[in-house]
């Protein structure tokens, strides 16, 4: 397998990877919901993996929506549920300020994420185009188990937050 791995910043970088990296590397036609442009376009939706998003009250395979997008990548970090988070604070009775401020996951950063596109081996690809239904499903199931391991691994040995 071959990872591609690219930066995600806040502002050009995640207006583009919402344009069209989410929807497979096409383009997103204005004004279309995010769900509709990757049924469109034959992409899968977003799903959060990894182990920590309980502490942000994700849960794995849950998909991911264009708010959480916005709010995680292009508000240079802030909660996924941060909408949520702030008409909760508000209704409590907090000020403007400190509902925005509730809904902050810290600092504000210009690097939001990193994006891994996993790719299996070019040969795998002509054995899952050539082989039959049962072969691609074996295929298919060893590549999402293959990603769920780097993850970890990722998660494990590589990712640091200081």
């Amino acid at each position: 397998m071959t990872v591609d791995i690219r930066v995600i910043r806040a502002g050009q970088m995640y207006r583009y990877y919402l344009r069209e990296t989410v929807v497979g590397d096409g383009r997103r036609p204005a004004r279309t919901p995010l769900r509709a442009a990757q049924e469109r376009a034959g992409a899968p939706v977003g799903r959060w993996m990894g182990r920590s998003l309980a502490v942000l009250g994700l849960t794995a395979g849950e998909e991911v929506t264009e708010s959480q997008l916005r709010n995680l990548f292009g508000e240079r970090g802030r909660h996924p549920y941060a909408d949520r988070i702030e008409a909760d604070r508000l209704a409590q009775g907090a000020s403007p300020t400190e509902a925005y401020r509730a809904g902050a996951l810290g600092r504000r950063v210009t690097v939001t994420g990193v994006d891994f596109v996993f790719r299996p081996q070019p040969t795998i690809y002509l054995l899952w185009a050539f082989g039959d239904e049962e072969t691609r499903l074996v295929i298919e199931a060893a590549h999402e188990r293959a990603i769920v391991r780097m993850l970890e691994w990722i998660e494990d040995e590589v990712a640091v937050i200081r």
